[in-house]
């Protein structure tokens, strides 16, 4: 459902119980098999992970490209997974299809998502620097081993402090992040609104979320002891998983724990 408020649509996603996680990573397992698709999956996925590792090698301007070639080859996988999910097997070249009409879109999802992670850094580093300092002062005025000790325990609560910030911070980043690509080539919607979907969405489905997430730890550990060849299998998995996601939150009419939440 769509309705016009003003020059930014709203739109309502489903609320959707904790089980769904589950659903999305076998929704997954079915369109990687459907229609001899897998191999070209898999070859969508590696070369997608070669290019933005070699792009690390570009001088000061690698990360920040690896980081706008992320969100455009995940668009691109998007569209890959639509046409995967109408019937028709994708060709590799659907993994460029980002670079199509909604590149300049993509590409600024993925700059406010740098933004972002750069302002948590920042605030981090800031708020780490002053507790040392103010350890340091506290250990200049008690002296000796007191003061040695009050040094160690302010690096302690620091480390364990900024730790716990990263993570509290940077999860609703990668929620904004997550669903912001399919939004973007399959919604059509702005960077902004797409981001803004994307974490009400996750946020409103933090159990299924949770579900999934704990799934992917699992399914890492196994494709890790496989000698990396389960990434072979993974990694276009976790590409169909979240247009599954996708398609179930913002797509899919069905039975439902909760009214549709609408976003404005």
């Amino acid at each position: 459902m769509q309705q016009d408020t003003g020059g930014s649509a709203a739109m309502s996603f489903k609320h959707r119980d904790a089980g769904h996680g589950a659903q999305w990573w076998g929704s997954a397992w079915q369109l990687l098999f459907k229609r001899g698709a897998t191999g070209v999956w898999i070859a969508m996925c590696l070369i997608a992970i070669f290019m933005l590792a070699a792009s690390h090698f570009i001088p000061v301007l690698g990360s920040l490209a690896a980081q706008v070639g992320a969100f455009v080859f995940a668009g691109g996988l998007m569209l890959a997974a639509r046409r995967t999910d109408e019937g028709t097997p994708p060709e590799v070249g659907a993994l460029f299809e980002g670079f199509g009409p909604e590149l300049g879109q993509l590409a600024i999802g993925a700059l406010l998502v740098l933004a972002g992670m750069l302002l948590v850094v920042a605030i981090l580093a800031l708020a780490g620097i002053g507790t040392m300092l103010g350890a340091l002062a506290g250990a200049l005025m008690g002296g000796g081993t007191a003061g040695v000790a009050l040094v160690l325990a302010g690096v302690g609560i620091t480390g364990a402090s900024m730790i716990l910030a990263a993570l509290l911070l940077l999860v609703p980043i990668g929620m904004a992040a997550w669903l912001a690509p399919a939004l973007i080539v399959l919604q059509h919607r702005s960077a902004y609104d797409a981001l803004r979907l994307s974490l009400s969405a996750c946020w409103a489905n933090l159990g299924a979320l949770t579900v999934y997430g704990l799934l992917w730890m699992g399914l890492s550990v196994l494709a890790a002891v496989t000698f990396m060849l389960g990434w072979l299998l993974l990694a276009p998995l976790m590409a169909l998983s979240t247009y599954a996601a996708y398609k179930d939150l913002f797509e899919q009419s069905g039975a439902m724990d909760g009214p549709p939440r609408l976003t404005t």
